[in-house]
């Protein structure tokens, strides 16, 4: 099963750290701390973040080969048998956060294909803010619904989105994270089994995404490293057996391409 991982456009959020950051000269503790009390919970994304977002659901639906490479993507198809998603994407998953939501939208509607919310893909830390007494982190519900619906009427809702939200408490910690990293992973493997033929595309978020290629990868616990996400950046797997163990097995074709951004919309 090829797996491509992408992370949403630039949110509020996204564009708020990257002021603080140069505003500051640096991301210090204090700055980390200015960000965090003026962060949002669900932060939509930005005009950039927007315009991304359709360029990355143009890319994905009109793209072609770069070489005849038989791992690269696209891929699969000769010159001229391209059909709106060289890609190949069969299904298409986005966490119930906003600026995912916002994210899938032009990629889902490029592609013909409904997006589906998988609750557990979405942001370290859930849905809060830092508005409590002396900093400390507030929970909300995020989305519910109904207004997924009625925001985004072609999206598949699970059970988990319920008339109240999805999300049911304050900040979420890293081991919480990195945990479901690793069940996320494992359900990735255990699809891998049953649809080995399909192609998955998961819009997701910086952090989280770095935690799920460490759970991958075997990398979990662990604080060594950082993968480093564009928004919209690309990463791709592939996902399938070793033929000396029966084990799950993962081939890192690339990570962090942004080959469909000009520089000026790269974040």
């Amino acid at each position: 099963m090829i797996l491509y991982l992408i992370r949403h456009a630039q949110s509020a959020n996204n564009a708020l750290a990257e002021k603080i950051r140069a505003a500051a000269g640096e991301f210090d503790e204090l700055s980390y701390d200015d960000y965090r009390l003026n962060r949002s919970p669900d932060p939509t994304l930005t005009e950039t973040g927007f315009k991304q977002a359709e360029i990355l659901g143009n890319y994905l639906q009109t793209a072609q080969p770069k070489h005849r490479a038989g791992f690269d993507d696209p891929g699969g198809v000769e010159p001229g048998e391209f059909s709106g998603n060289p890609f190949g994407i069969t299904r298409l998953y986005c966490s119930a956060m906003l600026r995912t939501l916002q994210t899938a939208r032009p990629v889902a509607e490029a592609l013909r294909l409904p997006p589906r919310i998988w609750v557990d893909i979405h942001e370290h830390g859930g849905m809060f803010d830092n508005t409590g007494e002396n900093g400390a982190a507030v929970g909300y519900p995020g989305l519910t619904r109904a207004q997924v619906v009625d925001q985004f009427p072609t999206c598949e809702i699970p059970q988990a989105v319920s008339d109240e939200g999805w999300w049911f408490g304050a900040e979420e910690d890293l081991a919480s994270c990195q945990g479901r990293a690793i069940r996320v992973a494992a359900e990735l493997n255990r699809m891998a089994v049953e649809h080995n033929d399909e192609r998955i595309a998961l819009i997701s978020h910086g952090t989280f995404l770095d935690q799920l290629l460490k759970a991958l990868t075997g990398r979990l616990p662990g604080h060594e490293f950082h993968y480093g996400l564009y928004n919209t950046s690309i990463t791709r797997l592939d996902l399938t057996t070793s033929i000396h163990t029966g084990l799950p097995f993962t081939v890192i074709r690339y990570t962090n391409r942004v080959d469909h951004l000009s520089p000026d919309l790269i974040t």
